[in-house]
């Protein structure tokens, strides 16, 4: 039984975190990317499409869909983080908290294997969004709870490789299979499998029981859970995610209609396409995300990383927009480049976040906060973008793809540039 407590204090770190324990706590990284990726950039469009038989209105749809989903995944971490740092039980804090919200995440997907029209994909996705986020959430706190501090890139490189080979494989498995209904369980069960692993290397937290804090008054409680969102390096690390992640979804969530129409010109094809770029991608990525998490330990600096990443993103958005390629080898290349920068970002995302925590007392609670960072922009960006698509492409041309892939590159150059304004870390 899970008794509420209030805050609770992290697990002592062992002095030795080994590479087995360390790939052991980042698998569910890789169940939870196998699931969302796939369902959010290729089988969710896809599907979309079907049940929305009008060509100009499919953008529409799947921003639609993607803000409802954004709304929750914006919402339910630092509620449910919150709640997992003031809870205590024999089973720790956070790991049954991402094992009922994992189960319970299955009832959505199969929601979606037999949707057959626009609001039962919705509904299907809104569960998983609502419980797979607040698994999600209780896992964020497990890494600044055990993980050493010394060693807190090493576990951002690790995350950020099973982020890349948890999409690698999902993406690999959704193209061999299609949207069959059987993908929908495959996604599932790695999720579920994925677990296992973490659940075990994350042993021994969130045991101890921890004092009670003081209460207070309803304004004061609400201005301090929102503190980290206006004070210090911990927001400014906030808002820089908040940009580059803005960057990320202008492009990465119109990708399948984008190929169909300006790279394939074709209505087939566009599905598997997009899985097989994104693969080309997350391939590039993996060494980029592992090596780049170990050396940003190694040479303690982190920002520069940042740099990089921002840049070669950049450079592949501008491409789209000038160019609009239509040369298959070209856009392949243009993968390589944008995992290259895809890599170098998540290799120290996670680190540069557990550097700058203002409580490591309530980790789960802050790192919801960071991950709002990571779903407001699919929240917005997708709910306005893909309508703006539909209403600027008009019957004869895609310059509504031009405008809103725009706004990815002014997102990444504030990211990029603003992370400077970090000072605790170089």
């Amino acid at each position: 039984m899970i008794t509420a407590v209030p805050a609770a204090t992290p697990a002592v770190s062992e002095p030795h975190f080994g590479n087995l324990r360390h790939a052991a706590l980042s698998a569910f990284w890789f169940g939870s990317n196998f699931l969302w990726i796939p369902l959010t950039t290729v089988l969710l469009q896809s599907q979309i499409d079907e049940v929305v038989p009008q060509r100009d209105l499919q953008n529409t749809g799947i921003g639609v869909a993607l803000g409802v989903g954004g709304l929750l995944a914006m919402t339910v971490p630092p509620l449910v983080g919150a709640w997992s740092d003031r809870i205590h039980s024999r089973f720790g804090r956070r790991r049954p908290i991402m094992v009922a919200g994992s189960l319970l995440t299955i009832p959505g997907l199969v929601v979606l294997m037999f949707a057959a029209n626009f609001p039962m994909v919705l509904v299907g996705y809104a569960i998983i969004q609502f419980f797979f986020n607040a698994a999600g959430a209780a896992y964020a706190g497990i890494i600044p709870d055990v993980v050493p501090a010394q060693q807190v890139g090493k576990a951002s490189g690790f995350l950020a490789t099973m982020t890349q080979l948890g999409i690698g494989a999902g993406l690999g498995v959704t193209s061999l299979i299609g949207r069959s209904p059987a993908i929908y369980l495959i996604l599932g069960a790695v999720a579920l499998l994925s677990l296992i692993p973490t659940v075990w290397a994350a042993r021994g937290e969130g045991q101890t029981p921890i004092p009670a804090r003081p209460r207070r008054p309803l304004g004061e409680a609400v201005r301090e859970f929102l503190r980290p969102l206006h004070e210090g390096d911990f927001a400014w690390v906030i808002f820089t995610r908040l940009m580059i992640s803005s960057g990320i979804t202008a492009v990465l969530y119109f990708l399948v209609n984008f190929f169909r129409d300006v790279v394939l010109q074709t209505k087939t094809g566009a599905e598997s396409f997009t899985s097989n770029w994104l693969l080309v991608v997350v391939v590039t990525a993996i060494p980029f995300g592992f090596f780049g998490g170990l050396v940003s330990d190694r040479i303690r600096r982190r920002k520069i990383f940042v740099y990089l990443a921002g840049a070669a993103q950049a450079f592949v958005a501008i491409a789209f927009i000038a160019l609009y390629p239509t040369a298959i080898p070209l856009v392949f290349a243009l993968g390589v480049a944008y995992g290259v920068g895809y890599g170098l970002y998540f290799a120290v995302d996670w680190a540069l976040a557990v550097d700058t925590l203002p409580d490591p007392k309530a980790s789960a609670k802050d790192m919801g906060l960071f991950h709002v960072a990571l779903t407001l922009p699919q929240a917005i960006i997708p709910f306005f973008g893909g309508p703006l698509i539909d209403l600027l492409n008009g019957p004869h041309g895609n310059g509504g793809y031009r405008i809103v892939f725009s706004s990815a590159v002014v997102f990444l150059f504030l990211g990029t540039v603003l992370v400077s304004r970090i000072k605790t870390v170089r």
